[in-house]
């Protein structure tokens, strides 16, 4: 669990920073317009809190009182990025369903974790 932790939260926080500083970085946003540059910006900042807490959980990892929030805030906010994008494409606002699997599969592991811990 505290590699997943460490693995996940470093990427979010990439992810995050890139989307962050400059979303034009990734190729579904070269020819974003305004609107959609904020938005993906909010995910960014998002993204990079979900990264920093995981990193600190990972920190103080030994605090095993943090765990269990940790973890659920972990699942909700995959659960509700997957969902958010899931919706999107059955509204056909985007036809790529890849980072919507991805979150879903970490919030499964993080539930696994959750639920044995």
């Amino acid at each position: 669990m505290k590699i997943f932790i460490l693995v996940v939260g470093l990427l979010e926080l990439l992810v995050g920073s890139v989307l962050l500083i400059n979303p034009r970085l990734m190729a579904a946003y070269k020819k974003a317009n305004n609107a959609l540059l904020t938005t993906a910006r909010m995910y960014g900042a998002a993204a990079s809190s979900i990264g920093i807490f995981a990193v600190y959980i990972f920190s103080n990892y030994e605090n095993s009182v943090l765990h269990e929030p940790f973890l659920i805030v972990f699942a909700v906010f995959h659960f509700l990025v997957s969902l958010a994008i899931i919706i999107s494409f059955f509204l056909k606002q985007t036809r790529d369903l890849k980072i919507a699997i991805f979150h879903a599969l970490f919030c499964v592991i993080t539930v696994y974790f959750l639920l044995n811990q």
